[in-house]
């Protein structure tokens, strides 16, 4: 019974390591393209930064017609 904890013990650190791993930074920039990001620094700074959006949309603002009075 002994030897069966310990390799339930072992199995179980085992996925609470690779639960609690942080995914690489290929991973990190495949996910930021699905969520319209050029790479993952782009998502950060969108998400946690003074971007507003530029990111995703390459910095064009849309100019707005003035109309007259």
């Amino acid at each position: 019974m002994e030897k069966k904890r310990q390799a339930l013990r072992k199995l179980m650190e085992a996925v609470e390591h690779e639960i609690l791993k942080k995914p690489n930074r290929k991973t990190l920039d495949r996910l930021s393209l699905l969520a319209g990001f050029q790479d993952w620094d782009s998502f950060q700074d969108a998400l946690y930064g003074d971007s507003g959006g530029e990111t995703i949309y390459g910095g064009h603002e849309e100019k707005k017609k003035e109309t007259p009075k």
